[in-house]
C-alpha cells in the first residue's frame, strides 16, 4: 500500500548543490577577503623565504638550516600561522574535511571555530607526542635536530598551501568540478606529508638506528594523523 502522505525526498540539499552556493553566504565572502589579504601581506616575507622551503623539499638538510637561523625560523613561524588560517578557509570551502560533528555552512562562524579545534587538537597532541617521546632520546637530539623535527611540518605546510592555491587557481580556469578541486588537494596533501615523513625520517635516523626511527615516526606523527583520519570518519 502506498502511503502517500509521507515525503519521500531527502530533506536535506545535495552536496554539490550546497557546495556551488558557499559563496552566497556572506561571511565566506569576508573569509576569502580575509585570506587574499592575509597572502598578500606575507607574499614578500614568504618570497624571500621560498628557496629555503624549496630546500626542505628535495633535502632533509634544508629544515635543518632553517632551524639554524633565527630570523629563517621566526620568518617561518608567523608565515605557517598565516597559511593555516588559509587552510581552514581552503577545508571549509572544499569540504576536506567534514564529520558529522561539523556544523552545517549556514553556521559559519561555528564551523569554521570547529575547523580551527580540530586542527589545533592534533597539533596539541603531536606536541606532547614529541615532548614526551623526544625526551627519550634528547641526550642523542641537538636542540636545533629536535626542532627541525618538531617544527619542520611548518614548513611543508606552506608549500602545500601555495601548490593548493596554485592548482586550485588553474581548475577554476577550467571550470573543473568541486570535487575534482577537492581530490587534487587531498593528492597535494597526502604527497607533502609523506615528503615530511620521509625527511624526518631522514632526521632521526642520522641519530638512531632503522627500527628506532620507525618506532619515532609511527609515534610522532602516523599515531597523530591517524587519530585525525579517524575523527574524520564519524
Amino acid at each position: 500500500m502506498i502511503d502517500f502522505g509521507t515525503l519521500h525526498l531527502p530533506t536535506a540539499e545535495p552536496a554539490a548543490m550546497t557546495a556551488a552556493e558557499w559563496t552566497d553566504w556572506p561571511a565566506h565572502g569576508w573569509m576569502l577577503v580575509a585570506s587574499a589579504f592575509i597572502l598578500l601581506l606575507f607574499l614578500p616575507e614568504t618570497g624571500k623565504l621560498l628557496p629555503s622551503l624549496t630546500g626542505c623539499l628535495a633535502r632533509s638538510r634544508g629544515n635543518l638550516e632553517i632551524e639554524h637561523s633565527v630570523s629563517n625560523a621566526r620568518s617561518r613561524n608567523h608565515i605557517a600561522r598565516a597559511f593555516w588560517l588559509v587552510f581552514l578557509v581552503m577545508a571549509d570551502r572544499y569540504c576536506l574535511y567534514a564529520p558529522s560533528f561539523i556544523a552545517p555552512w549556514s553556521e559559519v562562524w561555528l564551523r569554521i571555530g570547529e575547523l580551527a579545534g580540530v586542527s589545533a587538537a592534533y597539533l596539541l597532541l603531536r606536541y606532547i607526542l614529541h615532548a614526551v617521546l623526544l625526551r627519550i632520546g634528547h641526550r642523542r637530539l641537538h636542540f636545533e635536530t629536535r626542532s627541525a623535527v618538531r617544527r619542520g611540518l611548518y614548513n611543508y605546510l606552506i608549500c602545500f598551501a601555495l601548490l593548493a592555491l596554485v592548482s586550485i587557481c588553474i581548475l577554476c580556469i577550467f571550470n573543473a568540478s568541486d570535487g575534482a578541486c577537492r581530490n587534487v588537494i587531498w593528492a597535494e596533501l597526502a604527497l607533502l606529508w609523506l615528503v615530511a615523513l620521509v625527511r624526518e625520517g631522514q632526521i632521526l635516523q642520522s641519530n638512531f638506528s632503522g627500527l628506532t626511527t620507525i618506532l619515532y615516526l609511527c609515534g610522532l606523527e602516523i599515531l597523530p594523523a591517524g587519530a585525525l583520519v579517524v575523527s574524520g570518519l564519524f
